[in-house]
């Protein structure tokens, strides 16, 4: 009976010698910008007739579920959609 595992270790070798896997890889230059807590990506702007403003980052539904307000720095508040938790409650803007 024949040895296999020192010829499976050299075609495994060979194979990954073959592949080229010891180069290093170049990652390109990521974006270290990042938003501070409440600030959003995407710069939602603020619009009275969908938005509400509300005094925390985050409010709690009836159902359990988080809901988060996105931040304005011209307003100097946070806001959220006006139907943030729909049916669930509760009313985070009365009309």
């Amino acid at each position: 009976m024949r040895n296999w595992t020192m010829s499976g270790l050299l075609v495994v070798g060979a194979l990954v010698a073959g592949c080229g896997g010891t180069e290093a890889l170049e990652e390109p230059a990521a974006n270290t910008e990042t938003p501070a807590l409440g600030e959003s990506q995407a710069g939602l702007e603020y619009n009275e007739d969908l938005h509400c403003i509300v005094m925390t980052s985050s409010i709690r539904c009836n159902n359990g579920r988080v809901m988060y307000s996105y931040w304005s720095a011209e307003l100097g508040h946070y806001f959220i959609s006006r139907y943030a938790c729909g049916s669930s409650g509760p009313v985070v803007c009365p009309l």
